[in-house]
């Protein structure tokens, strides 16, 4: 068994996924451990669970600080956004129309 990049070649084509580059017997492809592999699990959990309490945090702190300057960024990007939709129906119809037009040409000129 080798280890590498998070994952243990146990077979020839066959891997499994470590959570650390500990040993393959380590990280729950060889032997399995439980307690070592509950560890490892909960040294992630604990790590993700602290992430995502940073993000509550600071996305609180970013609306008090910023909130007013986003909102109207947001409004400017929903303003502009609306033109774009409505001039991408303009052009829509008019290639529709144009099409129309088209196909009618050449349905009166294929029955001469």
């Amino acid at each position: 068994m080798e280890c590498k990049s998070g994952t243990c070649n146990i077979e020839e084509d066959a891997t499994c996924s470590c959570t650390s580059e500990a040993d393959c017997g380590d990280c729950g492809c060889g032997t399995v451990d439980p307690v070592k592999q509950s560890m490892e699990l909960l040294h992630k959990a604990f790590h993700d669970a602290l992430y995502q309490a940073h993000v509550e945090r600071l996305r609180k702190r970013i609306d008090a600080t910023f909130g007013p300057s986003l909102d109207k960024a947001s409004d400017a990007m929903i303003e502009t956004a609306a033109k774009v939709w409505q001039s991408m129906l303009v052009h829509s119809e008019s290639k529709k129309e144009l099409e129309s037009k088209l196909q009618k040409i050449f349905s009166e000129a294929s029955k001469r």
